[in-house]
């Protein structure tokens, strides 16, 4: 019987009791990952199939933890964005809440903006016909009596 060389994939139990394999690219983020910080881990869900990256801080309780965000696919892309988000967090001065409302304020001025471009022409058209019948659009100056010239 020939024996050849094992992959680094490993077969673990899910929570139904089947096998699941973790291939070695999985395997290879999950790693880049605890490079980061030990306190990243990664976890799959069975019941939605899509990867859970969390922070784990070290007095916590196995499946506890503080979600960072969820990936249907997994590659190095998440590794990038993770590196980026613990570079922005460790920087002093650093405030989630600020940049979510920036976030939310800049989302707003561009749906404000897109609105004024859709509808904006058709409002100026309005208000030009309702100055045009109430008779605003002349160009005459109204002075009352008894202000000096």
């Amino acid at each position: 019987m020939e024996i050849r060389p094992a992959s680094l994939a490993q077969i673990t139990s899910g929570r139904d009791g089947r096998m699941v394999q973790i291939d070695d690219d999985v395997q290879g983020v999950a790693n880049a990952l605890a490079e980061i910080d030990h306190r990243l881990r990664l976890r799959f869900s069975e019941a939605g199939e899509y990867y859970v990256v969390y922070y784990k801080p070290d007095e916590c309780e196995e499946g506890d933890g503080y979600l960072i965000f969820t990936a249907q696919e997994l590659d190095h892309r998440v590794v990038k964005h993770m590196e980026q988000v613990h570079h922005r967090c460790t920087q002093p001065g650093y405030s989630f809440g600020e940049e979510l409302e920036k976030a939310e304020a800049d989302a707003k001025a561009q749906a404000d903006h897109e609105w004024s471009e859709k509808h904006g022409e058709m409002h100026e058209r309005l208000a030009h016909a309702l100055r045009e019948d109430a008779g605003y659009n002349h160009r005459r100056i109204f002075v009352p009596e008894g202000v000096a010239a």
